[in-house]
């Protein structure tokens, strides 16, 4: 083979990758179940990468209750069983390491610390129930440039939609802040 049909391959083979992907993301943004989960925007601006918005959900930050006393480590994949409650989308029943079988769930990674995640509850130490912290990949949202610092993100009729696939992958597709799209 000569160096020419290699780096065409090379190309190629890069290209195919990016398609594939995008083709994932798309499938679950057009097929995916909506969900909308209320969003408490962090950061609005890094001078490295442009204005975004990074988002804490409510279903971000889980009490170890939640996990039926199953250990959980840093970088663990959990399913997060979701119920609509009122307008929005909340943890509903035991999270679990392995795909449900049946019902809305969203796929997230343990994300807490460098330490262990254990709950917390025991029958002789009464303490405060940890949080535990679950990514899911779609906290991001990169927008127009400049638009980041002028918009108010206080209130509580901010959040987010949405769209999960039968396998609890997201992808975020909407922004809604004060119930109006933004920006």
């Amino acid at each position: 083979m000569s160096k020419q049909t290699k780096f065409i391959l090379a190309i190629a083979l890069q290209l195919a990758i990016i398609f594939v992907i995008i083709i994932f993301k798309f499938s679950i943004f057009t097929g995916g179940v909506e969900v909308m989960l209320h969003i408490e925007p962090v950061d609005p601006h890094d001078p490295l990468r442009g204005d975004y918005v990074t988002f804490s959900y409510n279903i971000s930050n889980i009490s170890s209750d939640y996990f039926n006393y199953s250990p959980v480590n840093n970088g663990d994949k959990v399913y997060v069983p979701l119920k609509k409650r009122g307008k929005y989308w909340q943890v509903s029943g035991n999270i679990q390491k392995s795909k449900p079988d049946q019902g809305i769930f969203i796929k997230g990674v343990v994300k807490r610390g460098e330490e262990s995640v254990l709950p917390q509850k025991s029958f002789n130490i009464i303490k405060e129930d940890a949080l535990i912290t679950i990514i899911y990949g779609t906290e991001e949202y990169f927008i127009p440039e400049g638009a980041g610092r002028s918009e108010r993100f206080t209130g509580n009729n901010n959040f987010a939609k949405v769209a999960i696939d039968e396998n609890g992958n997201a992808v975020l597709k909407q922004i809604f802040i004060d119930n109006k799209i933004w920006p």
